[in-house]
């Protein structure tokens, strides 16, 4: 029969190397084959587009990795492969259903590994070789190698009945790692892990076992042969000071001189000594690494960045998923990043074992965490400071004094840049106003800074006049997303508002980087006529929200540049990109030679409505704030540049006194409503209250043609902010002292006619935060959102923002106009209520918006 021709059956020939090498022949094939195509594979996803292969295959690779089946059935078939090659060893033969037990797990290993090998290779060439030589691909293509070769390898007309299906042991002691992972054992309860000890040594003893059966049995091999003849050769002496050092001498091999016996003495001796002096530098070396010790110095032309300063465990954990995220693989292929954090510092441990995870085994080799200080330079030599091409200063969000974590990242900054004053820098802090620090002392050159609470306050300004800005900002910006439970999305695909398709469709898009088409520039069109033909040509599916200028040395990066910017012609070494969101990129269409152009017919001629003429001639009008007038210096007799110094000091000080008694809202302008209200929480007992309410403001007035136009803003705060004197001059901006956590004082302020309420912190929680669980910091904001939902009315416009600081403790915000206070958002889309959802008015708007802007504000 033509199945019997498979195998060998009971006339099998033995162990032997003349079948070896046949099957090793079959497993280089298979080897060569996966190197040779994985390269072909890292060249193009290096040269191409394939982020979506990419993600379906990290997709895969954790489904398996985290699957019980998947897991299980990979364990069991390596327990029957494992069996199986014990019962051959007595049988020597292999019959048709032997090797149908032989080929059945060998087809599921090769499909197992062909969803790692894609992945790995995706990542880039260096990330294939790596995992080529070190992972599963060496020891599963020998396994796999061999059992397709039994039906044909012959010796002397004779198959065998030996392939080295122990290797299946490899496949046992990684699953049952991953099982025990997945199930979430215990192993902290002495009996978990003396059962997990005991597994783990039986499948190590038997995998060592079958390997001493394999060679034992085999002999050396044909070119070994002549070197053996003599007892005490190269490989016998080696062999002899090994066992012996180890004093597990076999007694096999034995010297007979005395010269001999002495020199066995000193050996054992010696390398005893040795052997303990090894052991104590080598636990020294990793009990240093372990605490934030050691050395690291990045492969040449490698990209390097180091990251310094106070960050919390959760905000660097976000930080490395973001910059190793699987949409920037492409340019984080060859990134190292080393991080220094002042020692005792609790984020080390938070973040190693997240590295440690399955999902972020991928960023252990490239994540290097130390302890130290920037102002040593000895820690900063440590981490080879000087290879650097960017250096990260971060501040702890949680900190209980903004000020003095600003001034001490400042002064990291200043410490490395000493050692490293051309490399660039980028740093974050946590109040605009001490931005001046640097710009006042010359320090901004090549320093990028970004201040926290000014971009926070813009995006919640600018969001309460553009609803869905923050969500916008964020998809176009971020990558990584808070890891929820998977829905039944089939089951509520019939009940979702639309809002919330609309915001997953768009959430599906990618951001692009597209060469604009020369047609552009040379019909001299604004960025307004090409955001629209881009719509138009492609049906509303391609948005265009910025340029890139990008030069040979340089990029400049224009996110929505301004309807009348005009596109510029590209030159030799200089390009014009665009950046699009779109699903694909071959669905960018834009307007070619010979097309018609369908943005210029968006312009209003001057004829029809004369909008396009104020344009033209500059940009929109603003409302200027005329300077004070002092009457009293007007006759004074005094220098010209003494009579301005003395006017601006009055003016200055005008300013202050009138800072000092903001106004209060006008009863009459509450009572209409309409206006944005700012919940001040957790500020009384802060000394030094400084809200940036100017940041706040700032989007809200940009874009204001008549004073009519205004929007009033009160905020309500126990404690009068020191920096009022920001906003003193701006008009409509009141101020009344109150609680907002009481019903009273949000009664006084009509925050039910208001058209926004934006709740933030005001050293909410801050104090003592070292001494409590982090979440603590957003407890005052929660319940005053808690208390303003609960008292808005159902169907009421109002849009509420909360701005939290960890990120975490967004299930404990309301969803707007529903009961059930003690079920998280999930909870309230369940169980019938969906229906409910696409009813309510509040939920459209209010829901997308504070979801957008609460769920990430530490890594902005």
């Amino acid at each position: 029969m033509a199945s019997e021709g498979l195998s060998c059956g009971s006339d099998c020939g033995g162990i032997s190397w003349d079948y070896e090498f046949q099957q090793l022949t079959f497993s280089g094939g298979l080897y060569g084959a996966l190197l040779g195509v994985g390269l072909l594979l890292s060249i193009t996803a290096a040269t191409s587009n394939l982020d979506s292969w990419r993600l379906r295959l990290e997709l895969q690779c954790l489904r398996l990795n985290t699957s019980k089946f998947w897991l299980g059935l990979d364990f069991a078939l390596a327990v029957i492969q494992s069996i199986h090659f014990c019962v051959r060893t007595y049988t020597t033969s292999l019959p048709f259903v032997g090797f149908i037990l032989e080929a059945i797990p060998a087809l599921y290993f090769l499909c197992y590994l062909l969803p790692f090998w894609g992945f790995a290779h995706c990542e880039g060439i260096l990330s294939g070789f790596y995992w080529m030589l070190f992972d599963r691909a060496i020891p599963d293509s020998i396994l796999i190698g061999s059992i397709a070769s039994l039906p044909v390898a012959e010796v002397e007309g004779k198959k065998t009945w030996f392939a080295p299906s122990w290797l299946a042991a490899l496949h046992l002691l990684r699953s049952w790692s991953k099982i025990l992972r997945v199930y979430k054992i215990n192993l902290e309860m002495f009996r978990n892990q003396l059962l997990d000890i005991l597994i783990s040594t039986f499948f190590k003893v038997y995998l060592m076992a079958m390997m001493m059966l394999t060679f034992e049995n085999l002999g050396d091999p044909p070119f070994f042969v002549e070197f053996s003849q003599v007892k005490w050769n190269t490989i016998s002496s080696m062999y002899f000071v090994l066992t012996s050092v180890a004093t597990v001498g076999f007694g096999d091999l034995a010297p007979v001189s005395s010269l001999g016996r002495i020199c066995t003495v000193f050996a054992i001796y010696s390398g005893l000594a040795w052997t303990a002096t090894a052991a104590y530098r080598c636990l020294q070396i990793l009990a240093v690494n372990q605490t934030g010790g050691g050395f690291f110095e990045p492969v040449l032309h490698s990209k390097y960045i180091v990251v310094i300063g106070n960050p919390t465990g959760q905000m660097l954990r976000n930080f490395l998923a973001e910059i190793f995220h699987p949409d920037h693989a492409e340019d984080a292929d060859d990134l190292h990043v080393s991080v220094i954090l002042p020692p005792g510092h609790p984020g080390q441990e938070v973040v190693t074992e997240w590295l440690r995870q399955p999902q972020n085994l991928r960023m252990l080799p490239r994540v290097h965490i130390f302890q130290g200080t920037a102002l040593s330079d000895t820690d900063l030599n440590r981490v080879t400071i000087a290879a650097a091409t960017c250096v990260f200063i971060l501040p702890n969000l949680l900190c209980q004094s903004v000020m003095q974590e600003d001034t001490e990242n400042i002064i990291r900054m200043m410490a490395v840049q000493r050692l490293v004053p051309k490399a660039r820098f980028i740093l974050l802090l946590l109040r605009a106003e001490n931005r001046k620090l640097l710009t006042e002392a010359h320090m901004d050159g090549n320093v990028t800074t970004a201040a926290y609470d000014q971009f926070k306050l813009e995006m919640a300004g600018k969001s309460c006049m553009v609803h869905g800005f923050a969500p916008l900002l964020s998809n176009l910006c971020k990558s990584i997303a808070i890891e929820e439970d998977e829905d039944d999305e089939e089951g509520e695909a019939d009940h979702k508002p639309q809002w919330k398709k609309d915001f997953e469709r768009g959430c599906g898009l990618e951001v692009y980087e597209v060469e604009l088409s020369l047609t552009y520039a040379q019909r001299d069109a604004t960025f307004i006529e090409v955001v629209v033909d881009i719509i138009e040509q492609t049906g509303g599916l391609v948005y265009l929200v910025g340029l890139v200028e990008a030069r040979q040395d340089s990029k400049k990066v224009l996110i929505n540049p301004g309807p009348n910017y005009k596109i510029k012609q590209s030159l030799p070494g200089f390009k014009i990109m665009g950046i699009f969101l779109a699903s694909d990129r071959e669905a960018i269409m834009q307007c070619d030679v010979g097309m018609v152009f369908l943005g210029r017919r968006e312009r209003v001629s001057m004829d029809e409505g004369g909008v396009d003429q104020e344009e033209e001639e500059g940009t929109a009008p603003k409302i200027v704030q005329k300077e004070e007038d002092i009457p009293e210096l007007a006759h004074v007799s005094m220098k010209p540049e003494h009579k301005a110094a003395a006017i601006n000091l009055a003016r200055v000080s005008r300013r202050h006194q009138r800072s000092l008694k903001p106004m209060r809202p006008p009863l009459k302008r509450l009572a209409v409503g309409g206006h944005i209200l700012i919940l001040a929480v957790g500020t009384e007992t802060t000394e030094d209250l400084r809200l940036g309410i100017e940041h706040f403001v700032k989007p809200l007035r940009q874009s204001i043609l008549n004073a009519e136009d205004i929007i009033p803003v009160v905020v309500l705060s126990a404690m009068q902010p020191r920096d009022w004197f920001n906003v003193e001059t701006s008009e409509q901006v009141y101020f009344l002292q109150g609680s907002p956590t009481s019903m009273l004082d949000l009664q006084r302020v009509n925050f039910t006619g208001a058209s926004a309420i934006f709740i933030t912190h005001g050293g909410a929680g801050r104090h003592d935060v070292e001494n409590k669980e982090s979440w603590t910091v957003d407890f005052e904001v929660i319940c005053c959102t808690r208390l303003v939902e609960s008292q808005l009315p159902i169907g009421s416009p109002t849009l509420v923002l909360s701005d939290i600081v960890v990120d975490s403790n967004h299930p404990f915000l309301p969803l707007p106009g529903l009961v059930g206070a003690g079920q998280t958002p999930k909870e309230q889309l369940k169980g019938g209520q969906a229906e409910e959802l696409s009813r309510q008015g509040r939920q459209g708007n209010q829901r997308r918006v504070l979801f957008g802007f609460i769920s990430y504000p530490s890594v902005a």
